[in-house]
């Protein structure tokens, strides 16, 4: 299924982190996200409950890490790797998706075109912030996003999302567009519309929950979902 859809993203849903900071260059952050479903991008991949974990090292403005997805009653497994790089006004990243299922092969190491089960993707954006608080992001898949021809798709999604407080959450509404054929349409259009809601809740040392739900909308596949998640974050 990974030649048709994907997930990365980079973490649109809360997280369960764990940080560890010193005086050194290098900070380390790993975490689980527990979701109801796995929607990404206007598309739900797998309809069962998934176990997220992710793990990132950062330098400054540039981070590297890792993000998985694995399911009880799914045969749907994934792992990405993710370089980035962000500051206040910008930001890069190459993803590399990995799924293991019935339908691609499980060697994680195959990057041969027409049989790997790798898609590897280009990203930029606007990452927000508080004067301007818009995120914009444009992704092109550059590897392993083929047709029956193997010829590459090139398929493009662009997402612009608002972040707000409403009431006790953080808030987000998103809209999500390709503008050519291919993973996420058979043509240019709105693949996904979505309202994120998150409420983070502090304990004592540092301990805290991030309870999440999101309503999205694909109006090219007339799909409608309802997801929620929680986070552990100490």
């Amino acid at each position: 299924m990974k030649k048709v859809f994907i997930l990365i993203c980079l973490l649109n849903f809360a997280s369960v982190t764990f940080a560890q900071k010193n005086d050194s260059l290098l900070s380390v952050e790993a975490g689980t996200d527990f979701m109801s479903s796995y929607v990404w991008r206007g598309m739900r991949l797998v309809s069962s409950p998934a176990i997220q974990p992710y793990m990132a090292v950062s330098a400054g403005n540039f981070s590297l890490g890792a993000w998985s997805s694995w399911h009880f009653s799914s045969n749907w497994n994934e792992i990405d790797l993710i370089a980035a790089y962000e500051n206040d006004f910008m930001s890069f990243g190459i993803t590399d998706y990995f799924t293991a299922s019935n339908y691609q092969t499980n060697d994680f190491f195959n990057y041969q075109s027409g049989e790997s089960s790798h898609i590897v993707e280009l990203n930029a954006g606007f990452p927000g912030n508080e004067k301007i608080p818009f995120r914009l992001l444009v992704a092109t898949n550059v590897f392993g996003d083929i047709d029956i021809n193997n010829n590459e798709y090139y398929s493009t999604f662009a997402e612009l999302s608002w972040m707000f407080k409403l009431d006790k959450f953080d808030s987000e509404l998103r809209l999500g567009f390709t503008p050519t054929e291919g993973m996420y349409a058979d043509n240019a259009a709105i693949v996904e519309t979505a309202f994120r809601v998150e409420r983070k809740i502090e304990f004592q040392q540092d301990l805290s929950l991030n309870l999440i739900s999101e309503f999205i909308v694909n109006p090219y596949e007339k799909e409608v979902y309802l997801v929620c998640g929680l986070g552990i974050n100490f």
